[in-house]
C-alpha cells in the first residue's frame, strides 16, 4: 500500500462521475413514450456526456467538472424541452396568395394595399 504522502491529491478527489443509483427504473417503464423522444432524449445524454469527456482529455478533472457545470447552468437557463405541437387553423377557405395577387385592405379606416411581386427567374 502506498503511502498518503506519495498520491496525488488528484487521487483523492471523490470520482466525479459515479455511476448513477439503481432506483428500479428500467426500459419496460419508459415503453409507453414514443420512439421519437426516446431516440431523442438517448441523443440527448450522448452529447452531454461527449462534450464532458472531451473537457476531461483537454483540461482533466477540471476541465470535466467545467463542461459538467456550463451543461447545468444551460438547462437552468434554458429550462426543460417544450413540446413542439404543430399549429392548425381552421379557415372558411383557401388562403390568398399575397404573392401572386397582392393584398388590400382596411386597418382603422385607412386603405392599406400592397402590388403582387413581380416574378423573378430562378437563378441558374
Amino acid at each position: 500500500m502506498a503511502a498518503a504522502a506519495d498520491r496525488s491529491p488528484l487521487d483523492r478527489l471523490p470520482d466525479p462521475f459515479p455511476e448513477p443509483p439503481d432506483h428500479g427504473v428500467t426500459g419496460a417503464d419508459h415503453a409507453d413514450l414514443p420512439v421519437e423522444q426516446w431516440v431523442a432524449e438517448e441523443r440527448a445524454a450522448q452529447i452531454r456526456r461527449s462534450s464532458i469527456e472531451a473537457g476531461r482529455r483537454k483540461g482533466g478533472l477540471a476541465g470535466a467538472a467545467l463542461a459538467g457545470s456550463m451543461l447545468a447552468l444551460r438547462d437552468i437557463y434554458e429550462g426543460p424541452p417544450k413540446d413542439q405541437l404543430p399549429i392548425e387553423i381552421e379557415a372558411s377557405g383557401e388562403p390568398h396568395d399575397v404573392d401572386r395577387d397582392g393584398i388590400s385592405m382596411t386597418v382603422d379606416g385607412v386603405d392599406v394595399s400592397s402590388p403582387p411581386l413581380p416574378r423573378l427567374d430562378p437563378p441558374d
